[in-house]
């Protein structure tokens, strides 16, 4: 029977090398694959500045009507596979394609147009991330996806203009902790992704009204 004329022990060798090339290919390979599903977004020039703004953020959620994502802040993390927390991540002015944040992960922050009405608690417990927050009743997410139900189940109000004044009865007014039935009317919101306490989704403007129903709470529950 006629042969290659290649030696047993050479074909061994030469299969040992080939496998050998294609596993460090493969190893090589999976940062780069990493870097493709995750990135840092930076501004300008390779900006390492954490206020900056990238516009248009080409991120989007189901949201209400007329809300909409309109900026991202820099070195903010955007992952479509995996958590943006642990994931190697990349660089990049932009991102290359649209991304829904209701299957991706963020950690960061993002600007949200869009105007909220709707009733719910007004709760006045004073921690690290701020004092006064309000809870929207469970119609306000009716139709909105993962997103907005993870950001905006408490809305922090400190930092909104014209600054929220609500004064309770007086046997609350040196309670640690009470809560109303409220209406509100909110707008433009800065939703910070991270795990400190300034973390949470912030109105830019913002109207409490109809204040009734208050009750001492306790602090740290519910």
């Amino acid at each position: 029977m006629p042969t290659s004329g290649h030696s047993p022990r050479l074909c061994a060798s030469v299969l040992h090398g080939a496998l050998v090339l294609l596993l460090v290919g493969a190893a090589s390979a999976q940062p780069a694959a990493a870097q493709d599903h995750c990135v840092r977004l930076i501004c300008g020039k390779g900006s390492e500045d954490d206020y900056c703004t990238i516009r248009p953020a080409q991120l989007v959620a189901r949201m209400p009507a007329a809300f909409a994502i309109v900026s991202v802040r820099g070195n903010t993390l955007v992952a479509t596979q995996g958590d943006a927390t642990t994931a190697n991540c990349a660089p990049a002015k932009r991102l290359a394609q649209e991304v829904s944040l209701d299957r991706a992960s963020l950690y960061g922050s993002v600007e949200i147009t869009g105007q909220l009405q709707a009733t719910g608690i007004l709760r006045f417990e004073p921690n690290d991330g701020g004092e006064l927050e309000f809870r929207p009743g469970r119609e306000t997410f009716k139709g909105t996806g993962p997103f907005f139900r993870a950001n905006f189940q408490r809305i922090k109000l400190d930092s909104a203009r014209p600054a929220v004044n609500v004064v309770p009865p007086r046997p609350l007014a040196g309670a640690d902790c009470w809560q109303a039935q409220a209406t509100a009317q909110l707008s433009d919101f800065s939703v910070l992704v991270g795990d400190t306490s300034a973390a949470g989704t912030y109105p830019r403007r913002a109207r409490i009204t109809a204040v009734r129903g208050f009750t001492r709470c306790t602090w740290g529950g519910p």
